[in-house]
């Protein structure tokens, strides 16, 4: 069954500290092998797990819909399809600040009863269902996101 997207939003990895920190890695490796410090083996073995590091946060994307049918958020890879939060299971809907210090950092983050996926910035929605659990969303433009909840659902939420 199709349905209508009322707003769409895709977020990455962008914070240039991560990439600063990946290749200020790669360097040092680099340096110690051009040093002699290190064979040719020991050097592939240490750039292999940075190398792969980078290709999952480059790779790595929150995409967040809003369709008639509710709110839809996949990060790939680690996602192969959206999930969905109906309409009918909210209570409460909340633009909101996001520490990443609170949460332990960007990506998908669980604890008992609350879910939040971020790839950056410290802003987004809070998704509070009828059960208790809750659902935050990172979101550059988190009162636009907040209307399309709005629109979407034909509810004030």
């Amino acid at each position: 069954m199709d349905t209508e997207v009322h707003y769409r939003e895709t977020q990455t990895f962008d914070q240039p500290w991560l990439w600063g920190l990946l290749g200020l890695r790669v360097f040092v490796v680099l340096a110690r092998a051009a040093r002699g410090e290190r064979s040719t083996r020991e050097t592939a073995r240490s750039l292999v797990p940075v190398l792969a590091a980078a290709a999952l946060v480059r790779t790595a994307t929150l995409y967040t819909e809003v369709r008639t049918d509710g709110i839809h958020v996949k990060f790939a890879p680690f996602h192969r399809s959206f999930r969905r939060i109906p309409f009918s299971e909210l209570a409460d809907v909340q633009s909101m600040g996001y520490s990443p210090l609170r949460y332990g950092g960007w990506g998908i983050r669980w604890r008992p009863s609350e879910m939040a996926y971020t790839a950056s910035g410290t802003t987004g929605v809070r998704f509070e269902r009828s059960d208790g659990s809750s659902v935050f969303v990172g979101s550059e433009d988190p009162d636009e996101l907040l209307a399309a909840v709005q629109d979407a659902s034909g509810r004030e939420v």
